[in-house]
């Protein structure tokens, strides 16, 4: 059974590996904690390799515990004084494996609702071939990622992006995207990119389409009690105009479903997501699929 996504923030999960892009998160963290009070979560992941490494490596049983041991209080000091640094509390816990794997893990059982991650590793080779930390992360994690690409920024969530498309991923990340912005005080920015563009669609089919796109955005918002006051409508290659228009309309935070592609197909190219996360300088807080129920 898949977990269930909350809508209300109240467990949240900096997953480090110490990198820069790793501490990029920090401010995002100190946001959300002093904005929606919430309880926080650091976790750091011991590589576990081999034994034939260790032995390659000329390490002993006990040289080798003796290091373990030595990492992890070294890694237990940093996170303490990063905690002190931003003036939150963190409840630290430090593993063995393989990162992603006990990320996961340990997101399910400490009912985590919202895991941050630097966007470290993630390019073209590597979605090819391995995927990164955080590519792995965001394709297979039952609890949304908050990605924080390594840009300066002022550090606030007034006005979110939610691309949708209308099958069936991009529904609960609009109603996800209000309930962030109702606990945000933010405005919801929603953007339906057409990619038919190379097509000559006549008029009157477009704005039937459109008019169509609009009533079923503004019919999601009456449910939730939410007024949504900028719909964009654009053609072109999604990503790219997401990214666009996150710029032009100065947007904090885009809320994305995990995965818009399958099989070959995204084995080659990559989802629409993955494409928005490796070239925006903004956040992306992306949704697991839509099997996970919103509560």
């Amino acid at each position: 059974m898949k977990k269930k996504i909350s809508t209300k923030i109240k467990n949240i999960l900096w997953a480090t590996d110490f990198s820069k892009e790793s501490k990029a998160c920090l401010p995002y963290i100190k946001f959300f904690s002093e904005k929606l009070k919430t309880k926080n979560h650091a976790l750091y992941i011991l590589p576990k390799f081999s034994d034939w490494v260790y032995e390659a490596a000329f390490f002993s049983s006990d040289d080798l515990i003796g290091e373990i041991e030595k990492t992890k209080q070294k890694s237990m000091k940093k996170i303490i004084n990063y905690s002190i640094k931003i003036g939150v509390s963190l409840k630290t816990k430090i593993l063995e494996g393989i990162a992603s794997e006990e990320i996961i893990k340990y997101s399910n059982e400490n009912n985590v609702d919202l895991v941050f991650a630097g966007r470290r590793g993630i390019s073209e080779i590597e979605q090819i071939l391995i995927g990164s930390t955080t590519s792995r992360l965001v394709r297979n994690s039952d609890t949304p990622i908050f990605v924080v690409p390594k840009f300066k920024r002022e550090v606030k969530i007034e006005k979110i992006l939610s691309p949708v498309d209308f099958n069936e991923l991009s529904l609960p990340e609009l109603k996800y995207s209000i309930a962030i912005a109702k606990q945000m005080n933010a405005k919801v920015y929603v953007v339906h990119v057409s990619e038919f563009f190379n097509y000559r669609v006549p008029v009157l089919k477009r704005d039937k389409l459109v008019e169509k796109i609009n009533m079923k955005i503004l019919e999601i918002a009456k449910q939730s009690n939410y007024n949504i006051e900028n719909i964009i409508y654009d053609m072109g290659e999604p990503a790219q105009k997401i990214i666009e228009i996150s710029k032009k309309n100065k947007i904090d935070l885009i809320v994305m479903a995990s995965n818009q592609r399958k099989g070959f197909e995204k084995f080659f190219l990559g989802s629409i997501t993955e494409k928005v996360i490796m070239y925006s300088n903004i956040p992306i807080l992306v949704l697991p699929l839509s099997d996970n129920v919103l509560s």
